[in-house]
């Protein structure tokens, strides 16, 4: 019998095996909504073509003594129908492949964790896999740097762990120890996930930011609105603990690299105002400042140099230590978690018209994590950002407040929700 092809963990990866309980690692699906019904048949034939193409999200964990590895699964093992569970935790420890893809009518989506990929290969994996669906469809569909032909052979940069190509010592180091943050209204339901999209026209946003806000970012008036929806709680509160967000920062706007593997990095936002008393503008001043502090090379290069050096130092450390360690570890990390809440935008992805026309949009859903009561990410397609929250308990005060600012700044907002149990 052949042996199965394994891959190393890249560095984002390598430690998660360590960590895991049944709401850590997150899982995050990205979700297209299609005009047509999607056929079964031609999908599995599709997911079985892209194999070769991602070698590396077709596998399962495989336990090693130091680190563990990625180990390949039959292709149609990652794909099933969707039975409503949004986000449900993967079997790490079984044989159970380390993605899905899950259709459900016209929907068709990818979940996967941090062990595979990040947003961004996943997202270039779901418009490859819908790419050479339709293509089986008989349409014929053209390539951009968002849709890879399943015929190519994946080049050694794909599958390169880039944080090690981009390791290096920083001019400055960044601070290392966070307090603990302000958390949500409410407390966490076990099980519970309510999701909330609101879509809102690309265009129109664009404007209204040019004429009423200076031309400031989509990301940046997102994480403003969205922290200032904590503000308001954290004003009712003692105030021991700040609003901080953290905002995930895609690296390849900053190195030159192909890479498919996970090369993503964390940006906190400090989202309390220096003044006491302050608007949405104070705040939108504040978080633009933030993120142009706090999203430049030279920080994200300080994330890589500090990730990189504790692996090299857990290096040495048997696999069953580690994850005694880290399991150990876990009631202290959760009393002093460090964030309030996520914001994370995948961006903006131009599909040719000749995929673009058979897709109605595009969403990201975010799963459990830390001791979020709620996240959020926005992702958007032709002319339509999909903004979604994802909650964890019955509370919707920061979602109601997010959309009812958006409808105050006169934008058109569509509002939809989903429930799923993820378990």
């Amino acid at each position: 019998m052949p042996s199965k092809n394994t891959f190393a963990l890249d560095s984002t990866a390598l430690v998660l095996p360590y960590i895991i309980r049944k709401d850590i690692p997150p899982v995050y699906r990205c979700l297209l909504t299609l005009y047509e019904e999607i056929d079964p048949v031609v999908l599995t034939q599709a997911v079985r073509d892209l194999a070769p193409r991602f070698p590396f999200m077709y596998t399962r964990l495989r336990r090693g003594f130091i680190w563990d590895r990625l180990e390949e699964v039959p292709a149609c093992a990652i794909l099933e129908k969707d039975d409503g569970r949004l986000c449900r935790p993967f079997d790490y420890r079984g044989e159970e492949p380390l993605i899905r893809v899950v259709y459900r009518k016209n929907e068709l989506g990818l979940e996967f964790t941090h062990f595979t990929n990040d947003g961004t290969s996943g997202t270039v994996y779901l418009f490859s896999l819908a790419a050479r669906y339709f293509e089986l469809r008989g349409h014929a569909v053209e390539k951009n740097r968002f849709i890879l032909d399943y015929r190519d052979t994946p080049s050694q940069a794909e599958l390169t762990d880039a944080f090690r190509m981009s390791y290096g010592k920083p001019e400055k180091r960044i601070r290392q120890i966070v307090p603990p943050a302000f958390q949500g209204p409410g407390e966490r339901q076990d099980g519970y996930l309510r999701v909330t999209t609101a879509q809102i026209p690309i265009d129109a946003m664009k404007t209204m930011l040019k004429e009423k806000y200076g031309g400031c970012t989509i990301t940046e008036y997102l994480t403003a609105v969205y922290a200032l929806a904590y503000l308001r709680l954290y004003e009712k509160s003692d105030k021991r603990r700040p609003v901080r967000l953290e905002v995930p920062g895609n690296l390849r706007q900053h190195w030159d690299t192909d890479t498919l593997r996970n090369f993503s990095a964390i940006a906190n936002i400090n989202a309390v105002p220096d003044k006491a008393e302050y608007g949405f503008d104070d705040i939108l001043e504040h978080v633009r400042r933030e993120m142009q502090e706090n999203l430049t090379k030279d920080k994200m290069q300080a994330f890589i140099y500090q990730n990189v050096r504790y692996l090299k130092l857990l290096s040495v450390i048997p696999g069953f230590v580690k994850r005694a360690a880290f399991l150990l570890g876990f009631p202290l990390l959760n009393a002093m978690w460090p964030i309030t809440s996520s914001m994370s935008n995948p961006g903006y992805f131009r599909l040719p018209d000749s995929l673009a026309e058979h897709i109605r949009y595009y969403e990201t859903i975010m799963g459990r994590y830390g001791t979020y009561r709620v996240v959020g990410a926005a992702a958007g397609i032709k002319n339509t950002l999909s903004i979604t929250f994802s909650a964890f308990n019955e509370s919707t005060e920061i979602q109601d407040f997010c959309i009812g600012f958006w409808e105050r700044d006169e934008l058109s907002v569509q509002v939809f929700e989903r429930r799923g149990q993820a378990k």
